[in-house]
């Protein structure tokens, strides 16, 4: 509608020009007046010709994202502790030697049976036998139990020799080369706390007579009225008089003897076995074997 208007108006103001041109006016013109009215008519004459659109808003550009790629923490490694298993123990076993041991002397330990009682002994040579002078109780005679093939028997021996200040005593019965005998160790060698093995018959009327092996250290090396001895905390017990204390080797370094007695309560002190030092029963032996 302005639109219009405005043309309308323009060709009116044309028609005007050109009636001006065309009727001389008697009155002089106003040049100023003329001359603006053409300025103003070559312009909207040009604005006509060239019509100004209203300019259109450029398109806002629509920004560019850049993705920035999210980087992925890398987690730190971690070291675990795995759990610390409890050990299940371990049973307690011989040792294979040991036992390879026991089974080469056993056949060479004996039991010895008199009228007062019995006790234990060994073989030191084919058809002697050493134990203590108060198993055998001043008699002459006493019964040797060993096992043969696998049988207990039972022979009669002689006591060829006592000392009763040392408590030996030799028996002598019927040789057999057959029969294993034990070899003498250097008890000076021996050390506190090495093993020691107890082989006899102890308890043997209560228990019957089935040979009994106990192990232990060397708890002490002591002198006893003169007298090299050996204390160990192997089990001893009344029967074991007379049976060997060996080494891990299998030698004989002492024989058992005694036990310490509580004579208030009248009863042994457990875990505290004495026995004759292996060196001072060589040094008596060849006068005893002589008598």
């Amino acid at each position: 509608m302005r639109c219009r208007t405005g043309l309308a108006n323009l060709a009116l103001l044309v028609v005007l020009l050109v009636a001006g041109c065309q009727e001389p006016t008697r009155e002089p013109s106003n040049v100023e007046a003329t001359i603006e009215a053409r300025v103003v008519a070559t312009v909207v004459a040009f604005q006509l010709r060239n019509p100004t659109a209203t300019p259109r808003p450029a398109p806002t550009p629509i920004p560019t994202v850049t993705l920035t790629p999210i980087r992925v923490a890398t987690p730190t490694p971690r070291l675990i502790v795995a759990p610390t298993e409890i050990p299940l123990p371990t049973p307690t076993t011989v040792p294979t030697g040991l036992t390879q041991t026991v089974s080469h002397v056993v056949g060479a330990v004996v039991a010895i049976n008199t009228p007062a009682g019995t006790g234990s002994g060994f073989f030191f040579e084919d058809g002697l036998v050493m134990t203590n002078a108060h198993v055998v109780k001043g008699f002459l005679r006493a019964t040797v139990v060993s096992k043969f093939n696998g049988i207990n028997l039972g022979i009669t021996g002689t006591v060829i020799g006592v000392d009763e200040e040392l408590d030996i005593a030799v028996i002598e019965v019927s040789k057999n080369p057959e029969r294993p005998t034990l070899k003498f160790g250097d008890s000076r060698t021996a050390q506190l706390a090495e093993d020691v093995l107890v082989i006899g018959f102890p308890l043997s009327n209560i228990l019957g007579e089935a040979i009994s092996v106990s192990k232990g250290i060397i708890s002490s090396k002591r002198n006893i009225d003169g007298v090299e001895m050996i204390q160990v905390d192997a089990a001893t017990n009344p029967g074991n008089s007379g049976g060997p204390l060996l080494n891990s080797q299998g030698e004989v370094i002492g024989m058992v003897t005694l036990k310490i007695v509580n004579e208030v309560a009248n009863r042994f002190f457990e875990g505290t076995g004495i026995a004759i030092a292996s060196n001072a029963i060589q040094d008596r032996l060849p006068s005893l074997l002589e008598e």
